[in-house]
Formats: structure tokens, C-alpha cells, sequence
């Protein structure tokens, strides 16, 4: 709210009413979802005319970097700089961007939630350790063709590809938080049993994949056309306690 007060050129306070819909801090991005909210409706509140890099931009410094992939819409790419890593020019430098419309390609997320609590070890935290992990330049290293295979995958609806590049980087992610010091062990049986259930689905021929942010809920992601029947499935497995569907979906927007 500083940011968005000194770019209005006002000194006015606000009170600021947030309400999830799911889970908070448990690995399920309500910090992405509460910054891109609280920015946007700061900036129309303060009738600020931000693009949406700008807007973008703004949401990342507000505290969670993913957050600004939950301002455009549809397919979303976090974008920076070329050349190697260098916190502070991505900092400065880097935005998000749609890659494509939710119309494009109907696919759905289907959370597997199999722990609502919040997590012990913070994502914040968890950025400042994963230095420490020998693994962590290998993760870097892997990036840049990862996030080439997936903006294929996007333009081209090529499923497999997006899915087996979404769950090598996700269990990548996971060795660097399992080797850093000191360690950070977000999985449970749960996590487990959703991914071998997902394996096993796709070997039967129903095609889905699994990712794992910060912590131990899965989503799972298939044709929307598969959702009711892939949400079926993780509610029948020991250690879901819930499920939450979604489809792609619009940015963030003002209602009322």
C-alpha cells in the first residue's frame, strides 16, 4: 500500500477485509490470490492508471512473487531477464505476462487437499534457504528449457509435454527444500499416495499429471472433461480430505 501511496501522491490510510476461499499457507497460493487482490483493488481505490506489466510489477514487490501470474489471464508466464541469474535485476526487471486465453486449451486443476494446516516452513523462508542447497544451481540450469517446453506445450495443446516438464519441476523444486539447511520435508503420506494414484491413472489411459508448490497438497491437472472423474478418484484415496476443481480461468478483476 506504500508503493501504490507514494505513485497516487497521497497519504490517505485504508482498511484492508481479505477472505479466502480455500486454505491459507498451506502450499495452495492464497498469498499469490491475497497480493494480486490487495494490489488491484488498491490501485482502482487510488484510480491509478497501471497497465498490466505495471500492475504485474507491483503485485511481485508486495510480498509474493507468484502473485503476479494471478493478474493477467488465462496462461500466465513470470518473465525475466535474460542472461544468468541476478536477484537484483530480476527484481527490478522481471513481469508477468498471458500466454494464452483460458479458451485455448480446457484443462482444469483438481487440488488434492491432504493437509489444510498451515505449513511449518514458509515459502519466504524456504527462498533463503534453498542457496544452501547443493542442488540449487542444477535447478537454475534446468529453467530455461523447461519454460521453453511449456510455452510449446501451451501454444501447441501438447498434454504430455506440458504434464512430464510440470512434474519434473516440481519434484526438482522439492530436492532443492529437502536439501537445503536445514531441510524442509513438505510431503506427507498423503503427497504420496495422490502421486503413485496419478501415476497408475495415466497408465490405465486417463491422462493426468501432478505439481506440488510449497508444501504438501497436489493439484493435479487433466482435460476438463476429465475433472469430475479425476475428483472422484482422489476423493476415494486414504489421506484427501478435500478437493478443490478449477478451470483456467480470467485475471484479477474489481467486482461491485
Amino acid at each position: 500500500l506504500d508503493r501504490l501511496r507514494a505513485l497516487a501522491g497521497v497519504a490517505a490510510c485504508a482498511r484492508v477485509e481479505s477472505a479466502n476461499t480455500f486454505p491459507s499457507d498451506a502450499g495452495i497460493a492464497s498469498s499469490a490470490a491475497a497480493f494480486a487482490a490487495l494490489t488491484l483493488a488498491g490501485a482502482a481505490a487510488l484510480r491509478l492508471d497501471l497497465d498490466e506489466r505495471q500492475l504485474t510489477i507491483l503485485t511481485r514487490h508486495g510480498g509474493s512473487g507468484s502473485a503476479c501470474r494471478s493478474i493477467p489471464t488465462g496462461y500466465v508466464e513470470w518473465v525475466v531477464p535474460e542472461g544468468p541469474f541476478d536477484a537484483a535485476r530480476w527484481d527490478t526487471e522481471s513481469y508477468a505476462a498471458s500466454l494464452a486465453a483460458p479458451e485455448h486449451w480446457a484443462l482444469a486443476d483438481v487440488v488434492a487437499v491432504v493437509d489444510a494446516g498451515a505449513k511449518k516452513i514458509g515459502s519466504a523462508e524456504n527462498h533463503q534457504l534453498a542457496v544452501t542447497s547443493a542442488y540449487f544451481p542444477t535447478r537454475l540450469a534446468e529453467i530455461p528449457a523447461r519454460m521453453a517446453a511449456t510455452r510449446t506445450a501451451i501454444a501447441t495443446r501438447d498434454f504430455e509435454l506440458l504434464g512430464t516438464t510440470m512434474e519434473a519441476d516440481a519434484v526438482s523444486m522439492h530436492v532443492v527444500c529437502m536439501t537445503s539447511t536445514p531441510p524442509s520435508f513438505y510431503w506427507n503420506s498423503g503427497t504420496l499416495a495422490v502421486i503413485h494414484a496419478v501415476r497408475a491413472w495415466r497408465a490405465e489411459g486417463l491422462q493426468s499429471y501432478f505439481t506440488i508448490d510449497a508444501g504438501p497438497n497436489v493439484h493435479v491437472i487433466c482435460a476438463a472433461a476429465d475433472r469430475d472423474e479425476v475428483e472422484r478418484r482422489l476423493r476415494a484415496l486414504p489421506g484427501v480430505q478435500f478437493t478443490i476443481a478449477n478451470n483456467a480461468g480470467a485475471g484479477a478483476r474489481v467486482v461491485g
